[in-house]
């Protein structure tokens, strides 16, 4: 099977600190993967490079075999490959309605049918509810958990092919956490690609079909989402066993 992300000898430094060290993995079409680890690991920063709003100190990135490693993140974006931030980055000031269209704004540019947007807007809607009863009220209002549901939408307006995730059960409650992750397995259902990073390890393993860990800059594991979970190295770090 060909990967729709491929990632070899990723390095990335600020200054003298080399944040990711040399890392490789790869993200099939259709697939959950996820890159766990500690707070300071290098997860973000990984995403941060696949999005091109860092610049990688070395190695190459491949997004549907087309090496998108030196591109502006805008291009990137039009390819398919769109992220939600970690904090979720909501425009606090604008309305639910003005943010989740805020997502298409390159489809506006590039000439898509308003019914083609529109559509995907009742989709994503129909996917949070609870956007849709808040549609026309401050996102400023919304709980966090609400914030994380605009972030995903809004993302989900881009059409990515590829779809990255930074931390997204920050800060949430537990049950609000498995509503999200809930949500990613049935968006993930209908086809969409996801590669997710997170701290909640056990949380991330158990929706993801293949699983790598990062520590200080090198993954050290990779395997199943199932294996992951049960491996003692695993437990003994990140899951108190």
């Amino acid at each position: 099977m060909s990967a729709l992300l491929e990632v070899r000898d990723l390095q990335v430094a600020y200054g003298h600190i080399e944040a990711v060290q040399g890392i490789g993995f790869v993200v099939h079409a259709g697939e959950i993967r996820t890159l766990v680890g500690a707070n300071g690991a290098g997860k973000s920063t990984t995403l941060l490079a696949l999005s091109g709003l860092v610049r990688p100190k070395s190695g190459s990135i491949r997004f549907d075999g087309v090496d998108i490693t030196r591109l502006p993140t805008h291009q990137i974006v039009e390819r398919g490959l769109v992220q939600v931030a970690e904090g979720r980055a909501i425009l606090t000031t604008l309305t639910v309605r003005e943010n989740l269209e805020l997502g298409a704004y390159r489809r506006h540019r590039g000439g898509q049918g308003r019914a083609a947007i529109a559509s995907d807007l009742e989709r994503v809607l129909a996917l949070f509810p609870r956007l849709h009863e808040r549609i026309d009220g401050l996102a400023g209002n919304l709980s966090g958990g609400e914030q994380q549901m605009l972030a995903i939408g809004r993302a989900l307006l881009a059409r990515p092919r590829l779809l990255l995730l930074d931390e997204p059960s920050m800060g949430l409650a537990p049950i609000i956490v498995q509503d999200i992750f809930r949500k990613l397995r049935e968006i993930n259902a209908e086809g969409l690609t996801v590669f997710l990073v997170e701290q909640n390890v056990r949380q991330a393993l158990k929706i993801a079909q293949h699983g790598y860990v990062l520590e200080t800059g090198r993954i050290v594991l990779d395997g199943s989402g199932a294996a992951l979970l049960n491996d003692p190295k695993v437990l003994a770090a990140y899951m108190g066993g």
